[in-house]
């Protein structure tokens, strides 16, 4: 497909440049997902990404500055699109039923985009070289999810769903664990079955989150 086929795609009505320039940006993040998870961050050059787009070598720099300024913008899109899945699916829901449903949310997510879930862990593993100029947007990310664990934990205990004596940070960040721990296995064993996987961790989230007498089986 040529860069000029959305145009066409819309019955030939002209974009403004915002948009021209949203879609060229968006073509080069795709692009650079493609280059990440087949060539890894060394063989995903701002030169290859523009290439790869159908644009000239020069636009990816034009955009995005440089490659780690590339690596921040492809964090935050992939980021933003998960997230809106989640809001989308959680709402206004809280406590342990909001967690299962973000679980449930994250697996619907990894399954029909793996190629961005790849992306992702790589970029999450660069960021710890201690040159990486992208630490602080995964850091970020990462805090946020778990800082919304813990909120769905705290409105649970409010209600009386989740007994009060659990430390609702350590019980988010465990299982927030649990979530980045099983996907970066599936990602390094691709016939492990990660629906049971997902269904584990709603029967292990009851057992950390419920008093005795409240757990059952799903």
């Amino acid at each position: 497909m040529t860069a000029t086929a959305p145009d066409q795609a819309l019955n030939d009505t002209p974009r403004t440049q915002a948009e021209r320039t949203a879609l060229a940006a968006a073509s080069m993040i795709d692009a650079a997902i493609t280059l990440l998870t087949s060539q890894g961050i060394e063989g995903c050059t701002l030169k290859a990404i523009g290439e790869s787009a159908g644009y000239s070598r020069g636009l990816a720099t034009h955009h995005f500055g440089s490659k780690a300024g590339l690596f921040r913008q492809l964090l935050r899109q992939v980021h933003a699109e998960f997230v809106d899945d989640l809001q989308a699916r959680v709402g206004t829901l809280s406590g342990i039923a909001a967690i299962e449903l973000a679980n449930e949310t994250h697996r619907d997510w990894v399954l029909r985009r793996p190629d961005r879930l790849r992306a992702m862990y790589i970029l999450w593993f660069g960021s710890l070289d201690p040159g990486s100029e992208f630490k602080p947007n995964v850091a970020r990310f990462v805090q946020r999810q778990r800082d919304a664990m813990a909120e769905w934990i705290r409105d649970g205990q409010k209600a009386g769903e989740i007994p009060a004596s659990i430390d609702a940070d350590r019980a988010a960040m465990q299982l927030y664990a649990n979530v980045v721990g099983v996907n970066h296995q599936w990602l390094l064993d691709p016939q492990m079955d990660l629906e049971a996987a997902y269904r584990e961790m709603k029967t292990n989230t009851r057992r950390l989150l419920q008093a005795p007498q409240q757990r059952a089986t799903p």
